[in-house]
């Protein structure tokens, strides 16, 4: 019995505690809010959309340019259950952020799609497991468009 008072006590301390310390809780929350990969629609917050219902699980060579998610590369896993519905979903997304799909490439196990942006160029990788859906893989690799080579010929 002495047991089973002691935990109550402790779990009333707590109560007790959050209540007091409502407005700690919620700026820790904010934090871990700001501190996350990005909303469940897009990385890092930015303009950039995340493959839907996967999770993140990797990113690399990122870089800002202010608010602006100029590079990076970034590796998801999740369910995916048809290639040309996910993709639609994808396109969805990018589209409502201002992006201009440059190219498709949809088969019945993989896709890569191709945004434009401003100076930015995104290439979005997917691939489905037959075997495990919900292991699925997709990739988001964002980057400045190349540069247009120089017209090689007579100078005039």
């Amino acid at each position: 019995m002495r047991s089973r008072s002691a935990c109550f006590m402790a779990c009333l301390a707590l109560v007790a505690w959050t209540a007091v310390n409502a407005g700690c809780i919620a700026k820790v929350a904010r934090i871990g809010k700001l501190l996350s990969p990005g909303e469940p629609e897009t990385i890092m917050e930015s303009d950039v959309g995340a493959p839907p219902d996967m999770e993140s699980r990797h990113s690399e060579n990122i870089e800002l340019k202010g608010e602006t998610l100029a590079t990076g590369r970034f590796t998801f896993r999740g369910r995916i259950e048809e290639t040309d519905s996910f993709a639609q979903e994808i396109n969805e997304r990018y589209q409502e952020r201002g992006w201009k799909l440059l190219r498709s490439e949809i088969d019945p196990t993989h896709g890569r799609l191709y945004y434009e942006k401003d100076t930015r160029l995104v290439e979005v990788n997917f691939k489905n497991n037959p075997i495990n859906p919900s292991m699925s893989q997709a990739t988001v690799m964002v980057g400045p468009i190349p540069a247009q080579p120089a017209p090689v010929g007579p100078s005039t």
